[in-house]
C-alpha cells in the first residue's frame, strides 16, 4: 500500500489543495441552494474518485490490497456522477447522500492508516482524517436538516480542515518515500 501511496502523494496533495479551496469556498458562500451546494460537491467527489481509481490502476500489479482504494474510487465517481446528474434533489437527499460518503471514505482512510502503520511515520493524521471523516457523516446523519447556511458552513469547515490533514499525509507519505528509496540505494551500494 505504501508503495502506491508514495507514487501518488502529489495526487494526495492536490485533493488536499482542492479541499481547501472548496472548504473556503462552502464557508464563506452560505448562502448557496442545496442544488449548487450538491453540484459543487459532486465535482469535488468526481475528481476525488477519479484521482483514487487512477492510483488503484497504477499500483494494481504491486499490491495485494489494491481492491479497497478501487472500491473507494469507484463509490466517489458513482455518488459524484449521481449528485451532478440530479442537481434538483433535496436538502434531505443531498445531506444523506454527503454523510454516506463521508462515512464510507473515513472507514477506508482508517482501514489503510492502519495497514500502513508499520510502514510510515505520522499514520496518525491519516487515522485522525479517517475519523473526522465518519464523525461529520455521522453529524450529518443525526441532523439531515440543518438548512442550506448551517450545513453548507458545516461542509466547509470540514473540508479545510481534512484538505490540511490530507495535505500533511501527503508530505508525510513523500518523505517516507523518499527515505526508503535513499535506504535501497544506500543497500544497492553496500552490496556491490
Amino acid at each position: 500500500m505504501l508503495k502506491s501511496l508514495s507514487r501518488s502523494w502529489w495526487m494526495l496533495t492536490l485533493k488536499g489543495i482542492l479541499l481547501i479551496i472548496f472548504g473556503l469556498f462552502a464557508f464563506f458562500s452560505t448562502t448557496i441552494t442545496a442544488a449548487t451546494l450538491a453540484l459543487y460537491f459532486a465535482i469535488l467527489i468526481i475528481i476525488d474518485g477519479v484521482f483514487t481509481i487512477v492510483a488503484a490502476i497504477r499500483s494494481w500489479q504491486d499490491e495485494e490490497d489494491h481492491w479497497l482504494i478501487l472500491a473507494e474510487g469507484i463509490l466517489s465517481l458513482i455518488i459524484g456522477t449521481l449528485l451532478f446528474l440530479s442537481p434538483g434533489l433535496t436538502l434531505l437527499i443531498v445531506s444523506f447522500t454527503i454523510a454516506f460518503w463521508f462515512i464510507f471514505i473515513g472507514i477506508s482512510r482508517i482501514a489503510m492508516a492502519i495497514q500502513i502503520r508499520k510502514e510510515i511515520e505520522g499514520e496518525g493524521w491519516m487515522i485522525l482524517g479517517g475519523v473526522l471523516m465518519v464523525a461529520f457523516g455521522c453529524i450529518i446523519f443525526a441532523r439531515p436538516a440543518l438548512g442550506y447556511e448551517s450545513l453548507t458552513w458545516l461542509i466547509g469547515m470540514f473540508c479545510f480542515l481534512a484538505g490540511i490533514v490530507i495535505l500533511m499525509v501527503s508530505f508525510r507519505i513523500r518523505k517516507a518515500a523518499a527515505h526508503i528509496k535513499e535506504h535501497i540505494h544506500e543497500l544497492k551500494e553496500e552490496s556491490m
